[in-house]
């Protein structure tokens, strides 16, 4: 029988430290009485908020680039864009950042909750790794020699992320291969001012369940420098990660240490019609873990480490701008255990965008991209792509996106995927709203492992081919918003893993993903913000394999005075089904945040409780999840 498989499936096989989900009793506890409890508490108080991070009063004026390329306000796109600013970073200090993409509405991360450095499959709708798009200030990113040619997250250091945006649905016509279910756009921190110098320092647990909080078994740090002078910029940084307070395997009672440490540096020049900016940085990490047949303590270790060099410029003119992206990565990987193994890989990408104002209505956006991946001991693969979008911006609220790609493809020859997004943004009542639709093609060709691996490859694999659609609409109002979209996605062909034959296959009929998103944030007092959103998923004919059909994310924010906040995070996960048809119960879990400023905002120290109520409960089959755990951080930056 063929299975359905996530992109890690060979590479866990093949000793990485991300598996599967195990059988164990749950304990889904509801938050609803200390919501309660909380509103009723400071609805009495009415202190007044200086600032709040969660309620944005102008939500469709925000500005959002990633859906058209173009800096337009979200009453203008015809998409649901999530955008994470700087200050819902700063309130994540002390955790990383899978943990603050998983609580975002239609994203799913396995692996956010267990053993650090866990592999990471990020489901977007249903969506595999090889499906969602991570750039790293504009630029691809990926690891050719991993089974979807995807990035790694756990390279990166949460700290040093100024915002990240969320672009889900297909944007293959926009983006190319990879973006069929969302792109991921992470943008670093620059200088802003003359001089400044930051240094944060994390210490607390790393522990599973039953153990209480007495072994300080993982700590972080983290410096950054940069400055001004006239119009050059830089930025130099460096930070560094332990922990070894968990086994890998839930049977396990010897610990598997993870260490990480990160080198950056950037320069640029911010002028009025020439920009640029250069960036260099350097991960490594070194991580124990065991072995998964059997199940079972192992003293296996992982060496893995990635280096990149980006080089992003713009220049203005009368009637528009042109830009370039490109960047050179390199990925080494290193597994010692009962069968070594280790890769070598490149991945390289050059793109020139065109933006044109062809009226004050009108806008084009034109481009170019070259990219080239390969692996030691494989053959390279390249892909030239030429793409077109037209933006239509009308004050009477209606606007449409339409959009071409074509694709020539080394192996797969030429492939051509397009979009159409209308919507139309009015006002009813005291509300903002804007109704939207959009339907989108996308190209994404099989891995380099996936088609030439010794052990699963399949040379005679096909491209996989989707047809993404959406209807939604979102609305503000003065201390709220909301957003209700309806997805569907069809594959075809499914790149799948076959069972029987231990190698990669495509799938004999279609495959069809469908759901609903729906979010709210409220400004319930002066003193207190909600965030909610749901998200249902399902697969319309086959098994959602590790993946919940329902995921439910709420964020409660306090603000107890000018310098000072706390908050609760609550997470539900539904059952999940495994490969081998196993039921994983569904679990709610419980996290409390606590943050205050001193020395004129220029000290902040924070505290984390995660699994407040030490909840046991099922992540990855076999392997451990983290039970109760603190973290205390402090930040000085000046």
């Amino acid at each position: 029988m063929i299975q359905f498989f996530g992109d890690k499936e060979v590479e866990w096989l093949r000793n990485s430290t991300s598996r599967n989900l195990i059988t164990m009793k749950s304990m889904q506890v509801s938050v609803l009485t200390i919501f309660l409890v909380c509103v009723t508490f400071l609805q009495a108080q009415e202190i007044e908020s200086i600032d709040s991070l969660t309620t944005k009063t102008n939500y469709l004026d925000e500005i959002v680039l990633s859906d058209t390329r173009l800096p337009i306000k979200r009453s203008q796109s015809g998409k649901t864009i999530i955008r994470i600013d700087e200050k819902q970073i700063k309130q994540f200090n002390g955790r990383n950042l899978s943990e603050l993409l998983a609580i975002q509405a239609g994203v799913v991360v396995l692996g956010s909750r267990s053993i650090s450095g866990q592999n990471l499959r990020i489901g977007v709708r249903g969506s595999t790794n090889n499906q969602v798009l991570i750039l790293l200030d504009g630029v691809r990113v990926s690891d050719p020699s991993r089974i979807s040619n995807d990035f790694d997250l756990n390279f990166l250091n949460l700290q040093d992320i100024a915002s990240v945006e969320i672009l889900k649905g297909g944007a293959s016509t926009l983006y190319g291969s990879a973006a069929a279910a969302a792109v991921v756009n992470i943008t670093t921190k620059k200088n802003v001012e003359a001089n400044r110098f930051r240094l944060g320092l994390t210490t607390g647990t790393e522990q599973t369940q039953n153990q209480g909080l007495k072994n300080l078994s993982y700590q972080s740090g983290d410096l950054n420098y940069s400055g001004k002078s006239a119009n050059l910029n830089y930025s130099f940084g460096a930070s560094s990660l332990f922990s070894n307070g968990l086994s890998a395997v839930d049977n396990g009672t010897e610990k598997d240490a993870f260490l990480r440490y990160t080198l950056n540096a950037q320069i640029g020049v911010n002028g009025e019609s020439f920009s640029w900016k250069l960036l260099a940085s350097k991960a490594g990490i070194e991580n124990d873990y065991d072995n998964i047949f059997p199940v079972e303590d192992a003293d296996f270790v992982a060496f893995s480490y990635f280096e990149t060099i980006s080089l992003t410029s713009s220049y203005n003119y009368s009637n528009g701008s042109v830009s370039l992206n490109a960047g050179y990565q390199t990925t080494d990987r290193e597994y010692r255990d009962n069968y070594p193994s280790s890769y070598a890989a490149v991945n390289a990408s050059v793109e020139v965008v065109n933006k044109l104002t062809l009226s004050n209505q009108l806008y084009s956006v034109q481009g170019v991209l070259y990219q080239e991946g390969s692996y030691e001991g494989i053959p390279a693969t390249h892909q030239k792509d030429v793409f077109a979008n037209l933006v239509y911006l009308s004050p009477s609220g209606f606007n449409a996106t339409i959009g071409a790609r074509a694709i020539d493809h080394q192996s797969f020859g030429s492939n051509f995927t397009y979009n159409i997004n209308p919507s139309y943004a009015f006002s009813l009542y005291d509300s903002k709203v804007k109704v939207m639709g959009s339907i989108s093609s996308a190209f994404i060709a099989p891995s380099l492992f996936q088609l030439y691996d010794t052990f699963s490859g399949n040379a005679d694999l096909l491209p996989e081919e989707t047809l993404s659609y959406e209807l939604g609409a979102e609305w503000a109002k003065e201390k709220g918003n909301g957003s209700l979209v309806f997805f569907k996605r069809k594959e075809d062909p499914k790149i799948i893993y076959d069972m029987n034959t231990y190698a990669y296959t495509n799938a004999v009929s279609n495959v069809v993903y469908q759901g609903v998103e729906f979010t709210y944030v409220k400004q319930l007092t002066s003193a207190l913000d909600f965030q909610l959103n749901y998200t249902f998923t399902e697969l319309k004919e086959g098994k959602l394999l590790r993946l919940p059909k329902h995921a439910i994310n709420s964020t409660l924010t306090m603000y107890l005075g000018e310098n000072d906040n706390m908050g609760f995070v609550y997470a539900y996960r539904g059952k999940r089904e495994e490969v081998n048809q196993l039921e994983l119960a569904a679990y709610s879990l419980i996290d409390l945040r606590y943050a205050k400023e001193f020395y004129e905002n220029k000290l902040t120290a924070s505290l984390w409780i995660t699994n407040l109520l030490d909840t046991d409960f099922t992540e990855l089959n076999g392997f451990t999840t983290k039970g109760r755990n603190f973290r205390l951080g402090l930040t000085y930056q000046f």
